[in-house]
C-alpha cells in the first residue's frame, strides 16, 4: 500500500491545544491515466526523439519564442553540408559564428544580432519542423547560442577564433607604412579592455596624437584569454585531486599562452614606431632644435666667459684689496682675544693664588673634602665671570685680605650665590608676560631688623657650620630660622623675620667689618643676658660699643654688655676661649647631614678610624671592621656606626644627582 507524506504543520500549530477531528483521509488507490490530446502529442514527440521531460520543455520553448513576426529566415545564412554534417559532441572544433550564420559578422554583432540569428536556426532547424527527424545540427545550434550568450564565455572563444589573423607583418615588408599596419591594428583593438582605441591615423596627425596612440599600446590592457584551448577537459572527473591537478596544468598553460600574446603585441608596437616616418620625423625636428639651443647656449657661453673673465679681473683686485683688509682685522682681533685671555688667565692666577696663600679660606685642619668643595665654589665663580667680573672679584678679595680668613670666606661665598643665581637664571630665563594686579604693590614689604637672639644665634651658626660646608650659608640661614625666634614668637612673626642665605651673608659682612674688641663684646653678648649684676662695675672696664657694631646688634644686647663688662669679666673671657676652642676643634665633616646624636669628636674620630681600618683589609671579614671602629668610638656600637656611614653614603649620592 502507498503512503503519502504530509508536510509539517505551520509555526503557529499549538500541539497543546485540542482540536477537533472533523473526516479522515481517504485510502490510496491505483488507478491507470493515459495522456489525451495535447499531452499526448507531447509524450509521443519525447518519445520519438528520446528526450526528457525538462529538455522537451526547453526545446519547445525555443521554438516558441523564436515563432514570432518580426523574424525572417530570408534573411538567415545559409549551410553548406559540411556544416549540416557537424558533429554535437565536437562542438570546440565547430565555427559557432557559421553555426549561428555570423560568418561575416562575427565578433562585431552585438547580443541582439546573436539572438536574432539563433531564432531564426531553430525555426529552420528545431527537430519538430524536420521531416527526417534529425536533431545533430539543432543540437549544435542549441550549444553555440549558449557560448554567444554568455559575454564570458563568447569572449573566451573569440579569444580563438580561428579566423582571427594574429600575424605581425615583417619589419622588411614592403608596403606603405600606414597601409600595412591600419589594418593590423584595428583587429588587435577588439581585445582592448579600454574603448574606443586610438587609430593609427596618418602622416598628417599631430605629434600629441601620435604619442598618445603609442603611449596607450605601450600599455594596453588586453582582455583576451585561452580557456578553450585547454588540452584537458575537467567536466566529466570525478576525483577531485585528480581535477584540482588538471585545473594547475591547464592554468599553466593559459599563463604561458597569455605571456607570448603579450609578446607578439609588443613585438607589434615596437616594430611599428621604429618604422613609423612620423617617429623619424619629430626626431629629426628634435634633433634640430637641440643643436639651435646647442649653438645658441655656446654662443651664450662664450661672451658669458668673456663678461666673466673682465668682472674676475675686477673681483680679484677687489678681493685682493679686502683680503688684506681682512688679514688685518683679523691680526687686530686676534690681539685683542689674546689680550683678553691673558688677562682673564692672570686674574683667575691672581685669585688662586690669594685664596692658595689663605689656606683657602678655611681653618688649618680642614679635610680634603672641604678644600675640594671650597676649589669647586671658586671653579662656579670663575666660569661665570667674564674679564669686568674677575677684575672686581679680585678687588674685593684684595681688600678683604687684612681682615682675615672669615672675611675672605664671606666675599667668596657671596660671589658664588650670585654666580649660582645667574646659572639659573640663564638657565630658566623667560619673559615674564603676567601683569601686576590692580592696587598690588611692586616692593616686598620690609622685614624687621636683627634680634639680639637672631644676632647671637647667626654667631652660633657660623660657628656651627665652619667653612667647606655644603650649602653653608643656606644652613645658617635655616638654623637662624629656626631658633632665632623669641620663646612666645607666634608663626605670622616667624614668617616675617624668614633670613635667606644673601641676608645671613650680608649680617655676617657687617659684624665682621667692626674691630676685634667690639666684635668680642659682640659674641659675649648673649651670655651677658642671664648673668646677675651683684657688684657695680667699675668704670676701666666699661666700654661704648662702636656704632658700625651698634647698629647690627640690638640695643638691649648694648646695653648689657657695658653694664656688665666689670661683673662677668672671667665669664667674657671664658667664652671667648671657649669660642677659639670649637671653632677649632669643629671639622668640616659637619658637611655631612645634621645628627644630634654624634657629637663633632664622635665624627671625627670616624673620620679617623675608618682611614686606619681600610675597606680593604677585610674584605673577607666585613663585620669586624664596624665592630673595631665602634670599639674606639665612646658611647657607640656597631649599629650606630653602620647608620652613619649610610647617612654620609646617601649624602654624597644626592650631591651627585645635584
Amino acid at each position: 500500500m502507498s503512503t503519502l507524506t504530509l508536510p509539517s504543520p505551520p509555526k503557529a500549530w499549538d500541539s497543546n491545544k485540542e482540536h477537533l477531528v472533523h473526516n479522515n483521509i481517504a485510502p490510496f488507490y491505483q488507478q491507470a491515466i493515459e495522456p489525451v490530446g495535447r499531452e499526448f502529442m507531447a509524450v509521443a514527440r519525447r518519445h520519438r526523439h528520446k528526450r526528457s521531460l525538462s529538455e522537451d520543455a526547453r526545446l519547445e520553448q525555443a521554438l516558441e519564442d523564436a515563432d514570432s513576426g518580426d523574424i525572417s529566415l530570408e534573411e538567415d545564412e545559409p549551410e553548406s553540408a559540411r556544416l549540416l554534417k557537424s558533429d554535437p559532441l565536437k562542438w570546440k572544433e565547430q565555427d559557432h559564428y557559421a553555426v549561428l550564420g555570423m560568418s561575416k559578422l562575427r565578433w562585431k554583432g552585438s547580443e541582439e544580432d546573436v539572438k536574432r540569428a539563433y531564432r531564426r536556426k531553430v525555426l529552420k532547424h528545431h527537430p519538430d519542423k524536420n521531416p527526417d527527424g534529425s536533431d545533430s545540427f539543432f543540437k549544435c545550434v542549441q550549444k553555440a547560442w549558449e557560448i554567444m550568450s554568455d559575454p564570458v564565455r563568447r569572449r573566451q572563444w573569440d579569444s580563438v577564433d580561428p579566423k582571427f589573423d594574429d600575424s605581425v607583418p615583417s619589419a622588411k615588408a614592403k608596403g606603405e607604412f600606414f597601409e600595412l599596419y591600419t589594418p593590423v591594428f584595428e583587429k588587435e583593438s577588439r581585445f582592448s579592455k579600454t574603448q574606443p582605441v586610438p587609430a593609427l591615423g596618418d602622416k598628417d596627425s599631430t605629434r600629441d596624437e601620435v604619442e598618445a596612440f603609442y603611449s596607450f599600446w605601450f600599455n594596453i590592457d588586453s582582455w583576451r584569454t585561452f580557456e578553450n584551448l585547454d588540452e584537458e577537459d575537467t567536466d566529466g572527473v570525478e576525483s577531485r585531486e585528480e581535477k584540482r591537478w588538471l585545473d594547475r596544468k591547464n592554468k599553466a598553460e593559459r599563463t604561458k599562452r597569455k605571456k607570448a600574446d603579450n609578446a607578439r603585441v609588443n613585438k607589434l608596437v615596437e616594430q611599428a614606431f621604429g618604422l613609423d616616418p612620423r617617429i623619424k620625423q619629430f626626431r629629426e625636428a628634435d634633433k634640430y632644435a637641440k643643436d639651435s639651443k646647442k649653438r645658441e647656449r655656446e654662443a651664450a657661453q662664450k661672451a658669458a666667459e668673456e663678461a666673466a673673465k673682465k668682472q674676475a679681473d675686477e673681483e680679484k683686485a677687489a678681493a685682493e684689496k679686502a683680503e688684506a683688509e681682512a688679514k688685518e682685522r683679523a691680526l687686530s682681533e686676534k690681539k685683542d682675544r689674546e689680550a683678553t685671555k691673558n688677562a682673564i688667565r692672570k686674574e683667575k692666577k691672581t685669585i688662586k693664588r690669594i685664596m692658595r696663600d689663605h689656606d683657602n679660606f678655611l681653618p688649618a685642619t680642614a679635610s680634603a673634602d672641604a678644600i675640594a668643595f671650597q676649589l669647586q665654589k671658586l671653579d662656579e665663580i670663575l666660569e661665570q665671570l667674564n674679564t669686568d667680573g674677575l677684575e672686581q672679584f679680585r678687588l674685593k678679595l684684595e681688600e678683604a685680605v687684612p681682615s682675615g680668613p672669615e672675611v675672605l670666606e664671606l666675599v667668596l661665598d657671596e660671589e658664588h650665590m650670585h654666580a649660582v643665581e645667574a646659572k639659573a637664571a640663564s638657565a630658566s630665563a623667560t619673559p615674564s608676560t603676567e601683569q601686576p594686579k590692580a592696587g598690588a604693590t611692586s616692593t616686598k614689604a620690609a622685614k624687621p631688623a636683627w634680634s639680639t637672639k637672631e644676632t647671637a644665634t647667626l654667631i652660633k651658626a657660623v660657628k656651627m657650620f665652619p667653612g667647606g660646608t655644603i650649602d653653608r650659608w643656606m644652613k645658617i640661614a635655616e638654623y637662624v630660622n629656626e631658633h632665632g625666634g623669641e620663646e612666645n614668637e607666634t608663626p605670622e612673626q616667624k614668617a616675617s623675620r624668614d633670613r635667606t642665605a644673601k641676608e645671613a651673608i650680608n649680617q655676617s659682612k657687617t659684624m665682621q667689618s667692626a674691630q676685634a674688641a667690639d666684635r668680642a663684646k659682640l659674641q659675649t653678648a648673649k651670655a651677658v643676658k642671664k648673668v646677675d649684676l651683684k657688684d657695680k662695675p667699675s668704670e676701666r672696664d666699661a666700654a661704648d660699643i662702636p656704632a658700625a657694631v651698634a647698629a647690627a646688634v640690638p640695643a638691649p644686647v648694648a646695653a648689657a654688655a657695658k653694664a656688665g663688662a666689670a661683673a662677668v669679666k672671667s665669664t667674657v673671657a671664658a667664652a671667648t676661649a671657649g669660642a677659639s676652642k670649637v671653632a677649632a676643634a669643629v671639622s668640616p665633616s659637619m658637611m655631612a647631614p645634621a645628627n644630634a646624636s654624634w657629637s663633632t669628636e664622635q665624627q671625627l674620630a670616624l673620620e679617623s678610624l675608618m682611614r686606619k681600618y681600610p675597606a680593604t683589609a677585610f674584605r673577607e671579614t666585613p663585620n669586624e671592621r664596624w665592630e673595631k671602629i665602634a670599639a674606639e668610638i665612646e658611647g657607640k656600637n656597631k649599629k650606630d656606626v653602620k647608620q652613619r656611614v649610610k647617612e654620609l653614603a646617601e649624602m654624597v649620592k644626592n650631591k651627585k644627582k645635584k
